[in-house]
């Protein structure tokens, strides 16, 4: 069987199993039900919203748990009015006290994830990211300076993407921020990005390229192909994240997680559309990883975070879950794109992995 037939073949048991997949972590209870990641894990914020990723993808509509109303009215309301961020839930589904710290790492997450859930169910959110529509050039130049770049540039990225995510949810609603504060944030990225390896920060001691190339994914992703613009190092880029797969350590198949693959196959997809550098290894790099996650699939269950592999059974980011699932699907599809195959999928990421730039600046 050829790559694109075992393509074909994992989309149609996917869509055949996706209800099933979404049924297993949907836990009901007085507020009516809430997505767990997996079984016996508590609701989170993200659960919500890579169900409705997920059930976007395979279905071709909103989770059948609920309606596509219910679904949007629950997630508006998460919304703090004053800072326009999204807090957790505690262990029972309640929504924790409002988060005012820029620099929460879930409620930054959920930036992205409520704001394109809402957008797959074509809406938005109630109020703009108040946050980082109020901060000023000089405060998020502030934000871009005390990030972990030297050894932590992954918690870097993460920053970065909920700002530029921020930016282009205000941005779209009219709400520009102040004078000068987007571009603040671009500048000091074009300025910084090193004309060596085309990221940012250095890697930490124990992880190789491991965080250099995954705080790329995330900044780059938030940034510059949100928006529309063209890397500054693009063939660097490539020749940085081409090596970091050559890592048995990250991608033997055993060992590969959803994280680390999605992080070299946006960056590839991204730099490789300015470019055509060394497309015929990019290709060849997308299709093995491609085989490989279409044998990372449970049966009624979907993705683990990890792949599953007998060395790796004792761990729990390898059982199926919601995120897993969600990220997989992504990957999938930006390695069959890369591969040449995409036409096979059958499906195109519209939320947080959305290929197509959300929007541009000029």
């Amino acid at each position: 069987m050829t790559l694109g037939e075992q393509l074909v073949t994992f989309v149609d048991r996917a869509r055949d199993q996706a209800a099933e997949v979404l049924a297993r972590s949907w836990v009901t209870g007085p507020s009516g039900g809430l997505f767990v990641d997996r079984p016996g894990q508590p609701p989170t914020v993200r659960a919500q919203c890579d169900a409705i990723e997920i059930a976007d993808l395979l279905l071709g509509g909103p989770p059948p748990q609920l309606s596509a109303e219910q679904h949007r009215d629950r997630l508006i309301e998460l919304q703090d009015p004053k800072t326009g961020l999204v807090s957790a839930f505690d262990q029972t589904g309640e929504q924790l006290p409002p988060v005012t710290d820029l620099f929460d790492d879930q409620a930054n997450y959920h930036v992205l994830c409520v704001g394109y859930a809402l957008d797959i169910l074509g809406s938005r959110f109630a109020e703009p990211t108040h946050i980082v529509a109020d901060a000023d050039a000089a405060e998020l130049i502030d934000g871009l300076e005390r990030q972990p770049w030297e050894g932590q540039p992954w918690r870097s990225g993460h920053w970065v993407d909920m700002v530029g995510t921020a930016l282009r949810w205000n941005l779209a609603r009219g709400v520009p921020g102040t004078r000068g504060a987007a571009e603040a944030v671009f500048g000091w990225l074009l300025t910084r990005a090193d004309r060596r390896t085309g990221m940012w920060g250095t890697p930490g001691p124990d992880d190789g390229l491991l965080q250099v190339v995954n705080g790329f994914y995330r900044a780059s992703r938030g940034t510059f192909a949100q928006f529309d613009l063209p890397l500054p190092y693009p063939e660097r880029v490539i020749d940085t994240v081409l090596e970091h797969t050559r890592s048995q350590r990250f991608f033997a198949p055993h060992r590969q997680n959803a994280c680390n693959v999605l992080d070299v196959a946006h960056p590839l997809w991204l730099a490789g559309r300015q470019t055509g550098y060394r497309s015929d290894e990019i290709t060849q790099t997308a299709r093995t990883l491609l085989a490989d996650a279409l044998g990372h699939w449970t049966d009624g269950a979907g993705f683990g975070f990890q792949a599953p592999h007998p060395s790796t059974a004792a761990l729990a980011e390898t059982e199926p879950g919601l995120q897993g699932t969600e990220m997989w699907l992504a990957i999938i599809w930006l390695l069959a794109d890369l591969a040449g195959l995409s036409a096979a999928v059958g499906y195109r990421p519209r939320g947080v992995h959305r290929p197509e730039p959300a929007l541009r600046l000029a």
